[in-house]
């Protein structure tokens, strides 16, 4: 079998090799259903020379973009780099902003995310369609932008908010999701339609005054949300930070009369957004909401059935398991993760005998040092699985690692 060139990570490698096609000397999965995963098919792009400078990299990196062709239609790009002044960031995100318009002749969505990759100083995640299965329609933004797909009955709203300015997080926050809303009024979809979100927030455990920056950004969100949320349980969601960007909020929104749609529960966990006082930071005299996010999410649609998993971490109850070792934390946060994927859950589901296998994984590292544990760690119980990992700051001090991903889940 021929190796996929070097650079090119398939983000969804539930699949085996068999269903790659070649194209261009890019190797990605190639399926009658288009948007299988809702947010599009996905590849993550490594530049062939870790050791060069940011710029070659950069360079690299659309070199191979440039070779994804043949019916399938680039909408979003993320850009995961190494970035730590704020004149740095926006250097390198009017860079990336040029470049794209001088390459693509459409608009995309484009976010760039301070985190560091391990592997090298920038990677790209790349989402396309097949165009002819999709009407599509770009929506812009006051800084990011969205995408609307329909087809047949169902509607899937795909974008990213940012607020980035030398205000409070509270005030980046609020600007974000105000650029949200926009986004879902222009495009008729209701908050409550969000079943995957990620939120990265700029030095998630600084405080402004006595206010920690990750509660802000909770006690916001969960201004936003209200009671709309109160049927069908919240989003899946990760909350992750990040060096520099203000406030970012990816999404996937659904509206369709044929959505199978519910959370799914670790009973390992207590909800986040039923903690107790314990686990909320700030000052003692304010009032502080939980996260409003759930465990993972199950998906049905086109009768394609998924599960979102959300940023998931040691935590055993509500507290912290692992305190100060990074590979105890990694294997309690995939045991945690297996839950939600377990043949006693799947049985719950939908009755039927099903085939889960893990799609893919993004994992987040606070501190490099342990990155060489982590990595043993999830090889052990995942092999081979195609994988990212980024350094990032998580939403607690003694929390070292989280990781996200997709189960896919087919008939035996």
């Amino acid at each position: 079998m021929e190796q996929k060139p070097k650079g090119i990570t398939n983000g969804d490698v539930c699949f085996p090799f068999s269903h790659l096609k070649k194209i261009s000397h890019i190797y990605y999965p190639f399926r009658n259903v288009s948007m299988y995963f809702l947010n599009g098919d996905r590849i993550y792009i490594n530049p062939e020379k870790a050791c060069d400078t940011m710029d070659e990299q950069l360079e690299n990196c659309f070199a191979q973009l440039s070779k994804i062709n043949s019916g399938q239609k680039i909408f979003k790009l993320s850009f995961f780099a190494e970035t730590n002044s704020k004149a740095g960031y926006e250097q390198l995100q009017n860079k990336i902003r040029n470049k794209i318009k001088n390459q693509f002749s459409y608009e995309v969505i484009t976010t760039l995310i301070a985190q560091p990759p391990l592997s090298s100083k920038i990677i790209v995640e790349a989402c396309f369609y097949r165009e002819k299965d999709w009407d599509a329609k770009f929506i812009k933004g006051e800084s990011c932008g969205a995408v609307l797909f329909k087809r047949d009955n169902a509607e899937i709203l795909i974008g990213s908010a940012q607020a980035y300015s030398n205000y409070a997080s509270k005030i980046n926050t609020e600007k974000a999701f105000a650029e949200l809303i926009d986004i879902f009024n222009e495009a008729y979809f209701p908050i409550n339609a969000i079943v995957r979100q990620w939120n990265y927030v700029e030095n998630i455990l600084g405080f402004d005054g006595e206010s920690q920056r990750y509660q802000e950004f909770n006690d916001v969100r969960s201004g936003v949300y209200g009671n709309t949320f109160t049927e069908k349980g919240y989003p899946s969601a990760t909350g992750i930070g990040m060096n520099q960007g203000g406030v970012i909020i990816e999404f996937i929104a659904v509206k369709s009369g044929d959505l199978i749609s519910f959370p799914i529960d670790n009973p390992n966990q207590i909800s986040a957004h039923t903690y107790s006082e314990n686990v909320l930071v700030g000052a003692e005299c304010v009032l502080k909401t939980t996260p409003k996010f759930e465990r993972a999410r199950f998906i049905e649609l086109f009768g394609k059935k998924l599960i979102f998993v959300s940023g998931t971490a040691s935590i055993v109850g509500e507290k912290t398991v692992g305190v100060g070792n990074a590979e105890e934390q990694t294997e309690v946060t995939i045991n945690n993760i297996k839950q939600l994927y377990s043949p006693e859950v799947l049985e719950n589901l939908t009755g039927a005998a099903l085939n889960p296998k893990y799609g893919h994984a993004r994992v987040y590292v606070k501190n490099k040092r342990d990155y060489s544990g982590i990595r043993k760690t999830f090889k052990r119980h995942f092999g081979s699985l195609q994988v990212v990992y980024i350094i990032a700051d998580i939403c607690r001090d003694d929390l070292l690692v989280e990781i996200e991903g997709k189960v896919i889940l087919e008939k035996n």
